[in-house]
């Protein structure tokens, strides 16, 4: 009789995380429809300028807006660095999808995950098992099946994927050292200011921020702002409250192939047979060390 209680938060845990893949994806794919009309970097000001409002309306309806607001000051710092990294992290990724199609972007972003792993080991003295060693090797062979006779522009995106996971992976580190004091929604919420502020200011110094008129390109900005900074991240935490986020970070790594299947019903574009390949791989490589991760907390249990 207990069954469907003990089932209904883990259901509910895999739904949000698979919300997470899905948005994030059609967000991807959206960003892919414009970049040839805007550059990346107005595409980030706009979409997370139309993001942060949209997390303060989940907050109301939550009523959390005072608790995502009031934050204390020693955290605006913290939030301001956050902002830097993932400034840097997102003009890579969305430069690199003008370069080459959304799912095989997805697919590299993967080394997220590489990146996270190697710098916690270095600046967390964290170890590194032999299970994650064989699981990054999945992901270093796939990145090899990707760059082995690529075009110059697939050539650049793995570059900016690759630098743009670094980035991610100095953030996560930095979250992760100090995660049980700062509360996400804020984290997401203040990450995003700093980055328009950010993207505004190197925009119009650089001369490549234009304002855009376009209704169509605004309402396409205003929908990747819902699916980027607002559904993809609040997914993902509301799915880590309801199952452990070794599974939710599994179930999220199917976002490359639903990024496919979106942006092939949109522009009829998809990734090479090589690109797929080698995203598999990568996938492969990230699954099975999250499985790894996931025994070895039940085990710790």
């Amino acid at each position: 009789m207990n069954r469907p209680s003990e089932w209904s938060p883990r259901m509910a845990g895999d739904l949000w995380a698979i919300v997470s893949a899905v948005t994030t994806a059609t967000g991807l794919a959206l960003a892919k429809t414009v970049l040839d009309e805007i550059p990346p970097l107005t595409f980030n000001t706009y979409v997370f300028f139309f993001g942060s409002p949209i997390i303060l309306i989940d907050a109301a309806i939550n009523g959390k807006v005072k608790e995502t607001i009031a934050v204390p000051l020693r955290h605006l710092g913290f939030f301001a660095l956050l902002g830097v990294l993932f400034s840097g992290s997102t003009l890579c990724l969305f430069t690199a999808i003008s370069y080459t199609e959304p799912a095989t972007v997805s697919f590299l972003s993967r080394l997220e995950l590489m990146m996270t792993i190697i710098l916690a080991m270095i600046f967390l003295k964290e170890r590194i098992s032999k299970a994650e060693l064989f699981g990054l090797a999945f992901v270093v062979a796939g990145i090899f099946v990707m760059r082995y006779g690529a075009s110059v522009e697939l050539s650049n995106a793995i570059l900016l994927v690759t630098i743009s996971a670094v980035f991610v992976g100095a953030a996560e580190v930095a979250i992760k050292a100090r995660i049980s004091r700062i509360k996400p929604r804020s984290l997401v919420f203040y990450r995003g200011i700093v980055m328009v502020c950010i993207f505004l200011i190197v925009g119009n110094i650089t001369g490549q921020f234009i304002w855009v008129t376009d209704m169509r390109i605004l309402l396409t900005l205003a929908a990747a702002g819902f699916c980027l900074p607002y559904a993809g991240r609040m997914g993902y935490l509301k799915a880590m409250e309801r199952i452990n986020i070794s599974r939710a970070s599994i179930i999220v790594q199917s976002q490359p192939f639903f990024a496919g299947l979106i942006t092939l019903a949109i522009l009829g574009t998809h990734p090479s047979l090589r690109e797929m390949i080698g995203g598999i791989l990568i996938v492969s490589g990230v699954v099975f060390i999250r499985i790894i991760e996931w025994r070895t907390r039940k085990i710790s249990k």
